[in-house]
């Protein structure tokens, strides 16, 4: 193991719902998004649900 101090910093995307840029995304949905999604819109948040069992747990 090295002992140089890493200087990595996470750098903001973009979330593919609002387009508002993020440190925190899950399947591409910032935490907002997400949020917004369960409280308001039940259909979208169940495909955003199925869509991040897909890519947690690939046939």
């Amino acid at each position: 193991m090295s002992d140089e101090k890493d200087t990595t910093t996470a750098l903001p995307q973009s979330c593919v719902r609002c387009g508002a840029l993020s440190l925190l995304r899950v399947v591409g949905r910032c935490a907002a998004c997400i949020g917004e999604m369960g409280l308001s819109y039940p259909p979208d948040h169940k495909a955003w649900r199925d869509e991040l069992t897909r890519e947690v747990r690939p046939e």
